[in-house]
């Protein structure tokens, strides 16, 4: 059966580069990597500056006491803000091989983070690990042999962590035992042709929304690897996307005119579109 084509509307323009898209307490937030800011933007598509951050933010995550973390990318760092002040939470390095990239945060608080194990611009492809942050900042391994792990996300039960790879077609699935250990890495399905993981969400039938940078597109997988509907996003790269609105089913795409961070320096080209999906989201993102 042939995937289902869906169409995107706008929503906001004019970013630098959009990443790490999250649906909380009613508003969509995100990271925008080159201005160094966290943005939240409500149902009028007007971007409110949150914080600045010292570094480059990315991944995007919240601690049961309603604290906001922020990934610091080159610096290996997690910050959170308390109010109104951001300061250290953790570090990785030096068991993250690159610069740090996504992040998800479990009910618990429990963090897992992403990090791309090599520079994508300049360097070969080499082998990376995942890293956990215990409840408090604690970093710890979490899991190995990945290859540049990048877009996460957790079910609404909260007992699987799906981890996308964007230098291998296999997205992962872990169980999440009682103490937070991930366990039972399995496939749960392989990107088709030329596409490529980035950011990715996940939905209440336990499907996974991936961005593929490479293909221009935004795929539905189901576990097992079927792709049940593809969103198109022309000339742009698609970068991230999470499922939000009153009832979730708004999937918010971010996407970008490069790939390239260096050449986003300087511009407004960052988009976020949206377009109704079937099924409602879950978990976390």
């Amino acid at each position: 059966m042939d995937a289902e084509q869906l169409s995107l509307t706008p929503f906001v323009s004019g970013l630098g580069f959009g990443e790490a898209p999250r649906w909380h307490d009613g508003a969509l937030w995100l990271s925008d990597i080159t201005e160094r800011s966290v943005l939240r933007v409500g149902a009028d598509g007007d971007p409110q500056t949150v914080l600045r951050t010292p570094g480059e933010p990315s991944g995007l995550g919240w601690l049961p006491d309603g604290s906001l973390l922020v990934v610091q990318m080159a610096e290996h760092e997690v910050w959170r803000l308390v109010d109104g002040k951001l300061g250290r939470y953790s570090g990785t390095a030096p068991m993250s091989h690159g610069r740090l990239n996504d992040m998800v945060v479990d009910r618990n608080g429990r963090a897992w983070v992403s990090n791309f194990g090599f520079d994508y611009e300049t360097e070969a492809r080499r082998a990376t690990v995942l890293v956990g942050i215990e409840p408090g900042g604690h970093a710890v391994l979490a899991a190995d042999d990945l290859w540049c792990p990048n877009g996460m996300a957790i079910d609404a039960a909260g007992k699987l962590l799906f981890v996308g790879q964007s230098a291998s077609p296999e997205v992962l699935e872990y169980d999440i035992d009682s103490r937070g250990v991930l366990r039972n890495r399995r496939v749960f399905g392989r990107l088709p042709g030329q596409a490529v993981c980035d950011g990715i969400c996940v939905d209440c039938a336990q499907a996974v929304w991936i961005a593929s940078p490479t293909t221009r597109e935004f795929l539905r997988m189901e576990r097992g690897g079927t792709i049940t509907h593809r969103v198109p996003t022309g000339e742009r790269h698609a970068i991230a996307c999470v499922l939000g609105g009153a009832d979730r089913r708004t999937l918010y795409a971010i996407t970008s005119a490069t790939l390239s961070l260096r050449a986003a320096h300087g511009t407004r080209e960052g988009r976020i579109d949206r377009v109704q999906v079937p099924v409602a989201g879950a978990g976390v993102p």
